[in-house]
């Protein structure tokens, strides 16, 4: 996987699917539906090219940080 810049909403998404939240939850946070969340996790890991729980939580780790980053809710 190479470095990619993210935007502070691809953040907040990554960050969220690292935390292992459902389609559902990501939806409610984001003002969006679970059906458009599954298309963004699509588009966001095809970006990345990640597939595994692993790397998607390394992903965070790595490309979703920021100075005042205070956790996923």
């Amino acid at each position: 996987m190479t470095d990619v810049l993210l935007s502070p909403r691809e953040k907040q998404f990554l960050r969220r699917l690292a935390a292992g939240k459902t389609d559902a939850e990501i939806a409610s946070h984001l003002s969006g539906k679970a059906k458009q969340v599954a298309g963004q996790r699509t588009r966001l890991l095809a970006k990345l090219g990640i597939s595994s729980s692993a790397e998607i939580a390394d992903a965070a780790e790595r490309l979703a940080s920021w100075g005042t980053y205070r956790g996923v809710t």
